[in-house]
């Protein structure tokens, strides 16, 4: 298929589009971590079994709505122009995506006595209304903690997240696909050669006093 900004940002070869994901994850689970408690990436929702598959999240956090409760978290930034949404408004795509997150996730979150949250963006950085609250509840208990204006933090946290989605979609235009293997199967093997090489000791940075 010919390479065009759409087959770019929708195609998941080579992994472009899971590191992006998880680079906009890990920022929010950040975030979320320096106020919350229970902060978890990826957590096991639901064992598989040989009739049901497994359930994974992308964030658990205690205490965004209710101080002894967990919610659950996923991530989905969407390609509004793709050609499967071209007949219709960021809007209702946005909701119909969340309505479809709701009815996977839901079940396995009040079966842990939690809730879910989908947090969705498009690849220019508008954010679905669910992820809207959360970011603005994320933000009072920052401004909260922090002894900060909330129109300071707000500023923070929203350049965060941008800049998130930001590189997220940069990766899925400027980086390489192709797949590339080491002639060295063993990586802590190599690390311990390089270790040795550098004269580190237990990991330590040398000195550089002397330089």
């Amino acid at each position: 298929m010919e390479m065009d900004l759409n087959h770019a940002l929708n195609c998941k070869t080579g992994g472009l589009v899971k590191q992006g994901h998880d680079q906009i994850r890990d920022i929010i689970a950040g975030l979320a971590r320096q106020v919350y408690r229970g902060v978890m990436v990826e957590p096991i929702m639901r064992e598989g079994s040989a009739t049901e598959p497994g359930l994974l999240a992308d964030i658990r956090i205690h205490g965004v709505w209710d101080r002894e409760r967990a919610s659950f978290h996923d991530v989905r930034v969407i390609n509004a122009d793709a050609a499967s949404y071209s007949t219709r408004d960021w809007s209702s795509t946005a909701n119909e995506t969340a309505k479809a997150k709701h009815r996977k996730y839901d079940t396995a979150a009040e079966d842990l006595n939690g809730s879910f949250i989908p947090l969705i963006t498009s690849c220019e950085g508008v954010l679905h209304t669910e992820f809207q609250t959360f970011s603005k509840k994320l933000v009072t208990s920052l401004a909260e903690k922090w002894d900060k204006p909330r129109s300071s933090i707000a500023g923070f946290v929203r350049a965060k997240i941008q800049l998130s989605i930001i590189r997220a979609v940069s990766l899925r235009l400027r980086g390489c696909r192709k797949m590339t293997r080491s002639a060295i199967d063993d990586t802590n093997s190599q690390i311990i050669r390089e270790e040795a090489a550098l004269c580190l000791e237990d990991g330590a940075p040398i000195s550089t006093q002397d330089y």
